[in-house]
């Protein structure tokens, strides 16, 4: 197989398992990226590229609704916030990683919890007092949200203006 080709199959959602086992140790870190992606990539297969030295490799496995809780824990501390963005991103989540993620330095890594469909009401009542005006409009937008956030939100906005001038 030429690279376009491993391109290709690594991200046909129809490839078999053992093709993508295969194409998990190609030396291409962007073929790895795509198997990391794929939704036909066994857990196992995602626990190794969770370890990939390139960062690309491992959001891929961050974003991927299939990674396993063990996994997705482990991503949820990497040093770089674009993989911990992708597991705050990631639908199969646990509610304790992403309560974990709502206090992340990182304003983006915060805007996905808040972006997230299964953030709870909790995180994000944390996450409509944030410092960061993108990350209080996530959360407006969320489908979790009640009133009381929608007025949280308001409020804090409300204060950051008055303060700004």
């Amino acid at each position: 197989m030429n690279y376009q080709q491993k391109l290709a199959t690594a991200q046909n959602p129809n490839t078999p398992t053992k093709t993508l086992e295969l194409l998990a140790t190609n030396e291409a870190w962007d073929v790895r990226r795509f198997v990391a992606k794929n939704p036909n990539t066994p857990t196992k297969t995602l626990k190794q590229l969770a370890g990939d030295e390139h960062v690309y490799v491992r959001c891929g496995v961050a974003k991927n609704p299939n990674t396993s809780t063990n996994t997705l824990e482990l991503l949820a501390s990497d040093e770089y916030s674009y993989v911990r963005s992708g597991v705050a991103e990631n639908p199969n989540t646990p509610l304790e990683i992403l309560e974990q993620l709502a206090t992340d330095k990182d304003w983006y890594v915060r805007r996905c919890v808040a972006e997230n469909p299964t953030t709870p009401t909790k995180t994000l009542e944390l996450l409509a007092s944030d410092e960061d005006r993108y990350v209080r409009s996530w959360v407006a937008k969320n489908p979790n949200r009640t009133e009381i956030i929608e007025r949280l939100v308001l409020m804090t906005d409300y204060k950051l203006s008055t303060n700004a001038a």
